[in-house]
C-alpha cells in the first residue's frame, strides 16, 4: 500500500474544518486509509496508486463539495517527504518548531533572493524551501504567502516537527 501526505493549504478561521468530518468526505471519495494530523489539513492516506497531481485533484473536488472552499492541496509521497526532510539543512535545529518547510507545487523559475537585515535563513532546493526562524515565526514577514509572491508558485508551510509526524505516519 502506497502512502502519500496531503497538505492543504489555508486550512483554519473562516476555512476551518472539522478533521472527522474531512476524513468522511475523503472517504466518499474514494481515498483510503485517511488520516489527519492536527487541525491545519495534514492529511496521510492511501493514494491506490493514484498519481499525486490526481490525489491532490481528487481531494480538492470532495473539500468544495463537501465544505465549499477551493483550497490548494499539495501532495507528497512518504518517500518525498522523507527526502525533504533529509535535505533540510536546518533540521537539526533545536528549535524545531521555528523550521519549516515550504512545500511548493512546482520548482520555481526564479532564484530566492532575501531581504537584506533580517535574521531568517532561508533555503531554495528544487520543490521547498527549508527557513529556519531563530526569532520565531510569528513575527516574521517570510511566511509562506511571501514565497509564494517571490517565486510564483503556490505552497503552503509545515514545521519540522509536524513533518516528522507525517514522516512517521505515513511509513
Amino acid at each position: 500500500m502506497a502512502r502519500s501526505v496531503a497538505l492543504l493549504r489555508g486550512v483554519g478561521g473562516p476555512t476551518a474544518l472539522k478533521m472527522s468530518a474531512l476524513r468522511e468526505v475523503l472517504a466518499s471519495a474514494g481515498l483510503g486509509e485517511v488520516t489527519t494530523l492536527q487541525v491545519a489539513g495534514n492529511i496521510v492516506l492511501d493514494d491506490g496508486g493514484r498519481s499525486p497531481d490526481e490525489v491532490a485533484g481528487t481531494i480538492q473536488a470532495a473539500v468544495r463539495g463537501g465544505f465549499g472552499f477551493d483550497l490548494p492541496v499539495l501532495v507528497r509521497s512518504h518517500a518525498e517527504l522523507a527526502d525533504a526532510h533529509a535535505r533540510n539543512p536546518f533540521a537539526d535545529a533545536a528549535e524545531g518548531r521555528w523550521v519549516q518547510t515550504v512545500f511548493l507545487d512546482a520548482v520555481p523559475a526564479v532564484r530566492l533572493d532575501l531581504p537584506g537585515g533580517i535574521p531568517e535563513e532561508a533555503v531554495l532546493d528544487g520543490r521547498e524551501v527549508f527557513v529556519r526562524y531563530p526569532e520565531g515565526i510569528g513575527g516574521s514577514k517570510l511566511q509562506a504567502g511571501w514565497f509564494e509572491r517571490r517565486l510564483g508558485v503556490t505552497g503552503t508551510a509545515r514545521n519540522a516537527n509536524t513533518i516528522a509526524k507525517l514522516i512517521a505516519l505515513s511509513a
